[in-house]
């Protein structure tokens, strides 16, 4: 009996086995597999037509398929519907892969999530199979033979969904790893773009519409536009904007609207190059698709995340928050309800307000008119015990209230320096809250006599001095260094 096997519905598919004959006629000979009681009568061998594999343990047929090169394996699984479904096994093709790609293999499993792939679907198999069939007819180094077998099959939806995460793994390394392995992975990424991975993944968002593709090439293309000549090559193929409309399209699709978020917001290494590509996303309509993505409905408040961090990278640019400024304040308001109920959107929530209405008057007292100060003070009480939104909060309050004179500030100056000093009695262990809130504590302490008043009679300058003190030995980031040379609370 035949077994179907469907991605083999391609040009590309071998043809099936005439026979179910897969070895020639040669002298049988007697094997013992088992133990001396429990072998059969030779009449059970020498009945069995030659081909059947079933005299075999599965375990032996296993191993055996776990060293076969794919072409080979692969036009074997067709042969009957037991080594068919024999093969169906993770443990097999995990082999496969470990022994024919063994780069992408170490990649896959370093993974956040190797749930996500397996070794053993139509997709990898097909994938796997196509590679090893040009490595038998040309030699070529994995990564140039990954690109080559993704453009060769371009029309294929099986090939590039494999692909795309073959790529995003190759150019994806763990925090947690050794440098050899991080220096090997920024060379892939280099040799990835330079092959073409970035004109192959806006490609497929030109031609196919499943979802679960889309998502796969943009995840790609987050990885691959880390290094800055392939985000400049993202940019002048026009993928910005193909990213933006796929975006609108798929609105509704969350894994979509999460990796073309997350590569847009990765572009480029360097800073001048930075501010350049968030301009161009912005000229691109993105704000707009961000803020009508922050509209849909979905079943989880943190699936509104991916939007809310695209407008926060936007606000970057000074056109984007004076022409969305008070479009993106009423979204922020009106996610204020829904994002108290998850920390996740919460925190990114905050930090979009303080990037909305730093340096920008207007947007600063457009929030005020919507209540964001009292607001956010509410927030506070409610997640006193979450360093997190404790600073991310705090830092929005600090931002309503630069350069705002008015009367009734100096009673909500007063009402956060208390905060802030508690926080940090609270969470001394918190590198970031400390340092973030000595800065605040400083900036208060030099505009005005009273609130440094206040500060040092609340222990605040013992606190900023302990937040300044960096052990001997200890390495500092130089931003800080820089930043902590001008924070002092003077008597």
């Amino acid at each position: 009996m035949a077994a179907s096997y469907s991605f083999f519905t391609e040009a590309s598919a071998p043809h099936h086995l005439d026979s179910p004959q897969l070895c020639p006629r040669s002298p049988r000979h007697s094997i013992s597999l088992c133990s001396p009681s429990d072998i059969l009568p030779m009449h059970f061998y020498l009945d069995r037509p030659l081909g059947d594999f079933t005299i075999f343990p599965p375990e032996v047929l296993e191993r055996i398929m776990g060293y076969m090169r794919p072409e080979n394996l692969v036009p074997l699984m067709m042969s009957c519907s037991i080594i068919h479904a024999l093969a169906q096994n993770e443990r097999v093709w995990n082999k496969v892969y470990r022994r024919t790609m063994p780069d992408t293999h170490k990649a896959l499993h370093l993974a956040p999530n190797p749930d996500f792939w397996k070794f053993r679907n139509d997709s990898s198999v097909k994938f796997v199979y196509e590679y090893s069939k040009l490595l038998s007819a040309i030699e070529v180094e994995e990564v140039d033979a990954v690109m080559h077998v993704m453009k060769t099959h371009s029309n294929s939806v099986l090939v590039q969904r494999a692909a795309v995460y073959i790529l995003r793994r190759l150019a994806y390394y763990p925090q947690v790893c050794d440098k050899k392995y991080r220096e090997k992975i920024e060379s892939f990424r280099a040799k990835l773009g330079s092959n073409g991975a970035i004109t192959s993944c806006v490609d497929i968002l030109n031609r196919f519409q499943d979802t679960e593709l889309l998502a796969g090439a943009l995840c790609a293309i987050g990885n691959l536009v880390i290094d800055g000549n392939n985000a400049e090559m993202l940019l002048e193929t026009q993928g910005i904007d193909k990213i933006v409309n796929v975006l609108d399209r798929h609105s509704d699709s969350y894994t979509v609207l999460d990796f073309g978020c997350f590569a847009l917001c990765n572009m480029g290494d360097e800073y001048a190059r930075v501010v350049k590509y968030k301009e161009a996303i912005y000229k691109a309509r993105a704000p707009e698709v961000a803020l009508k993505a922050l509209q849909r409905r979905c079943n989880r408040p943190e699936e509104l995340t991916p939007a809310v961090d695209l407008l926060a990278a936007l606000c970057h640019v000074q056109d984007c928050k004076k022409q969305h400024g008070r479009t993106i304040i009423d979204a922020i308001d009106f996610l204020f309800p829904i994002a108290v109920t998850n920390t996740k959107l919460l925190a990114h929530t905050l930090t979009l307000t303080v990037l909305v209405c730093e340096n920008l008057d207007e947007n600063r007292d457009y929030a005020l008119t919507k209540s964001f100060i009292e607001k956010v003070f509410q927030i506070l009480a409610a997640f006193e015990h979450e360093s997190s939104i404790v600073v991310k909060a705090s830092l929005v309050l600090f931002t309503l209230f630069w350069r705002n004179e008015r009367p009734e500030m100096n009673a909500h100056r007063s009402q956060l320096i208390r905060l802030i000093v508690n926080a940090m009695k609270s969470f001394k262990q918190d590198t970031p809250l400390q340092r973030t809130s000595a800065a605040m504590l400083s900036d208060f302490s030099h505009s005005s006599s009273e609130l440094r008043g206040l500060i040092i009679s609340l222990g605040g300058k013992e606190l900023v001095r302990a937040a300044l003190y960096i052990p001997p030995g200890e390495q500092t980031d130089p931003e800080w260094a820089a930043l902590a040379a001008s924070i002092s609370i003077d008597d």
